[in-house]
């Protein structure tokens, strides 16, 4: 048996604690409606009945130590939760907006995919506009980092890792997380100051270097991203920080130091290459170019041209970034490029022990590192079951009647947590699609193996504890 009752109840006691912390962070809004003079009734009381709610969990639970199969249950449970709590302002705020709806607008914005079933995103009041910047830029980091953060947990590491998180920038995971939350501030500030300067108003500067940080993509245009060359470029900045060059890499950089990053040195070239290639096949601007190609490796999905109206060409190298990814260590989505570098070296390998004598010593390096078997086989499933997915999506998506070029696309930015779009995720997309959509971000976001320990191996240790009671008893007979 996975989990007995103290486990259980440890988990209920921990989930208790981030439904307060919802709460807290569904007040912010009701000062943003305040200032505006807008209603705040669909922030107010969902705030105060879900921080009432945490606390009454926790009081009538108890805590246990945290281990990593805890720790995966309960990440997928707080993403789950905090889409489903976060849904009801949208349900509410929004007319002829289903909670359905909600939810898959809600956990978009949480894993920083940055799809939206919001047809006019410009009529949206105030206090709407920037709980969707929030949730994403709170994503961005991840939901249990910021409580890791706030209350110095037990058990952080775990959750770190639960959280699709491994890199360490300080000796304990509690300091990581409130360096890497200090590197966030400062970045976001910054952001926020040059957009300015770009021509923006306060607000939407605010809101668009909150989403383009945190490589979530939502706006508070109908256009995407509406804005002069000069924006652009800043913007193309902001999301090469927040999906390419790791937290570690800035600790270095913002301590006086450097750090020869393999991600960093195989993102440049990728960019530049894909962006000549989106330049030459579908005759779009220089500076588009890389703002797509940037947007769709950091997994931001902020787009300057009409997607559908690429050529098959320039959809296609879309779509293998997006598959891929940006950084570890950032706020992106995907399989990531370390993992797409360490199965190229690993191939590259393979080909050398093919046409070398038998007896040769091949030493595999990645970077200054050792290639180890460990590294190589974690790669290749983590990148086996997010193409699985990538396939599963794309066929759901045919069955529901969609072109299949088109639904290889949209599916690998809803299982990749991009947001760029071919315009089959709209708020007419069949209600057995939206649910896939929010299940594709869930497990996303998540790198897919907290999901399928909540729901998948419970099932099957249940069944293997049924075929030894059967067993025993056959033994006895």
């Amino acid at each position: 048996m996975l989990f007995k009752k103290k486990d259980i109840v440890g988990i209920l006691h921990e989930l208790g604690i981030l439904i307060s912390f919802i709460g807290i962070i569904m007040m912010i809004p009701v000062f943003v409606g305040m200032y505006f003079n807008e209603q705040i009734y669909y922030f107010f009381y969902p705030s105060f009945v879900f921080i009432i709610i945490g606390i009454l969990i926790t009081k009538f639970t108890k805590p246990i130590s945290i281990k990593l199969k805890h720790a995966m249950v309960i990440s997928a449970l707080a993403w789950l939760f905090a889409s489903l709590i976060g849904a009801i302002p949208f349900y509410i705020g929004i007319e002829n907006f289903g909670y359905v709806d909600g939810v898959f607008e809600s956990m978009s914005a949480w894993t920083t995919t940055g799809f939206t079933l919001i047809s006019d995103v410009e009529s949206l009041p105030h206090t709407l506009q920037f709980w969707r910047s929030l949730e994403q830029w709170i994503g961005g980091i991840g939901v249990l980092v910021m409580v890791i953060s706030i209350l110095s947990k037990a058990g952080a590491s775990a959750y770190y890792r639960a959280e699709a998180r491994e890199e360490k920038i300080l000796p304990s995971t509690t300091s990581t997380v409130k360096k890497i939350w200090q590197i966030y501030l400062l970045y976001t500030s910054i952001g926020v100051g040059l957009l300015y300067l770009c021509g923006l108003s306060l607000w939407e500067a605010l809101n668009i270097c909150m989403c383009g940080i945190s490589t979530g993509g939502m706006s508070i245009s109908n256009s995407s991203f509406p804005y002069n060359d000069f924006a652009k470029i800043v913007m193309i900045l902001i999301m090469t920080i927040g999906g390419i060059v790791s937290f570690a890499v800035h600790h270095k950089i913002l301590t006086g130091r450097w750090i020869d990053d393999i991600q960093t040195k195989v993102a440049i070239p990728i960019i530049i290459i894909t962006s000549f290639i989106l330049v030459a096949s579908s005759n779009i601007n220089p500076i588009d170019a890389i703002f797509t190609v940037v947007s769709a490796m950091t997994s931001t999905g902020y787009s300057t041209v009409n997607i559908p109206n690429l050529s098959n060409l320039s959809l296609a190298i879309l779509i293998i970034i997006m598959m891929i990814g940006g950084s570890t260590g950032t706020t992106t989505g995907g399989i990531k490029l370390i993992r797409f570098v360490i199965m190229v070296k690993s191939f590259y390998y393979k080909l050398k022990e093919a046409v070398y004598p038998h007896n040769a010593v091949i030493y595999k390096k990645l970077g200054n590192n050792p290639l180890t078997p460990n590294l190589i086989v974690d790669a290749y499933i983590v990148g086996f079951i997010y193409v699985l997915h990538y396939v599963l999506g794309t066929l759901f998506l045919i069955s529901l009647g969609y072109d299949p070029f088109k639904s290889i696309f949209e599916s690998v930015s809803l299982v990749a947590n991009m947001g760029l779009s071919v315009n089959i995720v709209n708020h007419d997309l069949n209600p057995i699609g939206k649910l896939f959509g929010i299940f594709s971000m869930w497990v996303g976001r998540l790198e897919i193996i907290p999901v399928y320990v909540l729901i998948i191996l419970p099932m099957i240790l249940k069944i293997k504890d049924s075929k030894k009671v059967i067993s025993k008893k056959d033994i006895v007979k």
